[in-house]
């Protein structure tokens, strides 16, 4: 089993939401080498209309994305099939 994560943005407040995602983030990092389990792993956090994606390497070092709005449906899409994608590799690398 592997951890991921995910977080949502009350009232446009990114920061905050970004804060609880990365402690998540850590947390399942950190459950994850408990089972030897080293990989990256990916979050999200939105309010609905605006979506940041978030990503902390095996190394420690943490990516974050552009704001992006549903206004970039098409960019939304396929930044959420990559991040799938993504957490579906990890899944399949640690069975």
């Amino acid at each position: 089993m592997t951890h991921d994560s995910s977080g949502s943005a009350e009232k446009d407040d990114f920061e905050q939401g970004a804060a609880q995602c990365l402690v998540e983030m850590h947390a399942c990092q950190w459950v994850n080498r408990q089972m030897e389990r080293d990989m990256d792993i990916y979050g999200i956090v939105t309010n609905g209309e605006g979506w940041k994606f978030y990503q902390l390497a095996s190394q420690g070092e943490v990516s974050e994305s552009l704001l992006y709005g549903i206004g970039e449906m098409s960019i939304l899409l396929g930044l959420l099939r990559m991040f799938f994608g993504l957490c579906d590799r990890n899944l399949h690398s640690s069975v």
